[in-house]
């Protein structure tokens, strides 16, 4: 059984919210959007106190153990909260807990990770957390049925790419997408074109790049190859006639979007998209304004777009 699949069949009424630094930080619009598209549909979490980073990707290349300690700190956390469900919105924050999450089912690895994290003053972790990613979570406690009853201004007119980047279904012995029951289709996942459809968009359904990297792993060690995976997003939004991506990842928003000046200058400005949350198309839908969904906050300002079509 993966990771992820462990108490699926049980989940917590109000399970255990890990923000990660990524949306306190440059993601502090996908944190207020989320939240307002939680309580809208009568959803709630509970934030972890005291959470640290989760490591991303960067820390396994200087010690894997501490790369697991650090996502296994916070999901002992959860656990001293009495929860046995973990929900994020961050693809690799996801990465980082659910990878934790699978390796201290093996007995040696948790030994050594438990005391790295008694040696810190955290609780031990029994491996017992599952984790789910946030879209995953409005979609199987709300459904297309419940969004659609929550939308006050539609968001008609719009053609949207859903963009889910790679992590979100892969490695998928970490996230269970597709092998654990109620998760999404590995090869052509579709939880966030039912959202975006139930809020009254219209969703590009020939968008080959809907779950290619952002190129955000390379930004630091060849910054020409993430500049090119990140205009593969919006060159293939373009060309499937979208009018905006919407992302599902601060890792990915916020790499695609530190990329917008290089995209324009290497291919051309017809390129360019916006680039907005799901969650702030969400609220927006829900009757939030432009403001409140906080889409002037992004580099690529959707806001500007969607004032020319009449949202205010």
């Amino acid at each position: 059984m993966s990771a992820a699949a462990s108490s699926r069949s049980a989940p917590d009424a109000t399970p255990a919210y890990y923000p990660g630094c990524s949306l306190d930080g440059l993601g502090k619009a996908y944190e207020v959007s989320s939240q307002q598209v939680l309580r809208h549909l009568g959803l709630s979490l509970e934030r972890i106190v005291d959470y640290n980073c989760c490591g991303a990707t960067e820390v396994k290349n200087l010690s894997q153990d501490v790369s697991l300690a650090l996502p296994a700190r916070n999901l002992a956390l959860a656990r001293s909260m009495g929860r046995s469900q973990v929900v994020a919105a961050c693809n690799g924050c996801v990465y980082s807990l659910a990878r934790a999450n699978d390796s201290v089912r093996e007995t040696a690895t948790r030994d050594r990770i438990n005391s790295l994290l008694a040696r810190g003053g955290a609780p031990s972790y029994d491996g017992a957390a599952s984790v789910q990613h946030v879209l995953e979570f409005i979609y199987q406690r709300a459904g297309p049925g419940r969004v659609r009853s929550a939308v006050r201004r539609p968001l008609a007119g719009l053609v949207i790419a859903p963009y889910y980047g790679c992590l979100y279904t892969r490695p998928k012995r970490y996230t269970g997408v597709g092998t654990t029951p109620g998760t999404d289709d590995p090869e052509h996942p579709h939880f966030l074109d039912e959202l975006l459809v139930a809020c009254g968009a219209k969703v590009v359904t020939d968008y080959s790049a809907k779950t290619i990297c952002c190129g955000g792993g390379h930004a630091l060690s060849d910054l020409e190859v993430s500049v090119a995976f990140s205009a593969s997003v919006l060159n293939e939004a373009r060309r499937a006639g979208a009018d905006l991506v919407a992302t599902i990842c601060p890792l990915g928003q916020i790499n695609i979007e530190n990329h917008l000046d290089r995209i324009r200058s290497s291919y051309g400005d017809e390129v360019v998209r916006p680039v907005a949350y799901f969650t702030q198309l969400m609220s927006l839908a829900f009757g939030s304004s432009l403001r409140e969904a906080r889409l002037s906050d992004n580099f690529s300002r959707p806001d500007l777009f969607l004032r020319s079509r009449g949202f205010a």
